[in-house]
């Protein structure tokens, strides 16, 4: 037994030393900065490698998808603007036979933010690039089950930024001196507290982005597995004539 013990000791002292000897250690750290500028020369055979993948995806890309009629811009009004319609009407009407298939329920309404939108969609033909320009993040579509006090400090939220954060499927009006909201109309029904409300949002602001804390613990959350800028691409491809609408969905209280 002591035999068979001391050989173990010897075989567990031969790998450790066996380990220590073949370890490497890091003495010195070199580096070289390289200017990323005009003096860098083209590589012709990469150049010529990646050339006809570059001219598929930019006719991808630049291949009109459907028409804009004027300037589609999120500057364009007070409380609501052109872009910040559009893209929460589309959502919804993307989203919404997606999330019915899956769950057998209906999205009561859309938030989106305004910082979210990266450009506006100028007069002219719209193109797969303009929803890239437009919406350049990963971010993809959910649906949050908000009970009803969740949805009143949701509400708050917009009278109190007075912002044209994008929203579709519902109205409000909030007061200018006071960060209280007014007549809201939720899907054509006046808001309830009693009730909870299923809202079609993006996963970065489910998170919390935008201080949007109130979807934080929803009741439910439903991942649709579809990004944003994918629904406005799915959408253009109809190639509809798009003009701008300015709906007060967000309006100040005479």
């Amino acid at each position: 037994m002591k035999i068979k013990q001391i050989v173990i000791i010897a075989t567990f002292c031969f790998l450790i030393s066996c380990k220590e000897e073949g370890k490497q250690k890091l003495y010195q750290i070199k580096a070289n900065q390289e200017a990323i500028d005009s003096t860098i020369t083209d590589n012709v055979k990469i150049d010529s490698f990646i050339s006809p993948f570059k001219k598929r995806l930019n006719d991808e890309l630049d291949s009109p998808l459907a028409y804009a009629k004027a300037d589609l811009t999120k500057t364009d009004g007070e409380l609501v603007s052109s872009l910040g319609n559009l893209m929460a009407d589309i959502c919804y009407l993307q989203a919404q036979p997606v999330f019915k298939k899956r769950t057998d329920k209906i999205i009561d309404f859309v938030l989106l933010n305004h910082g979210g939108i990266r450009a506006p969609i100028p007069k002219g033909p719209i193109t797969a690039r303009n929803a890239f320009e437009v919406m350049p993040f990963e971010n993809e579509l959910v649906v949050v089950e908000l009970s009803g006090v969740k949805t009143k400090e949701l509400l708050t939220y917009l009278a109190t930024e007075k912002k044209a954060h994008p929203v579709g499927n519902m109205s409000l009006k909030i007061s200018r001196e006071k960060n209280v909201f007014s007549e809201v109309m939720i899907n054509n029904q006046p808001f309830k507290e009693n009730h909870n409300y299923y809202v079609l949002t993006s996963d970065y602001l489910q998170q919390g982005g935008d201080n949007m804390k109130f979807f934080a613990n929803p009741v439910n959350l439903h991942k649709l597995d579809y990004k944003l800028r994918n629904a406005l691409i799915d959408y253009f491809k109809n190639g509809d004539h798009i003009s701008p609408n300015l709906n007060k969905r967000l309006q100040y209280a005479e």
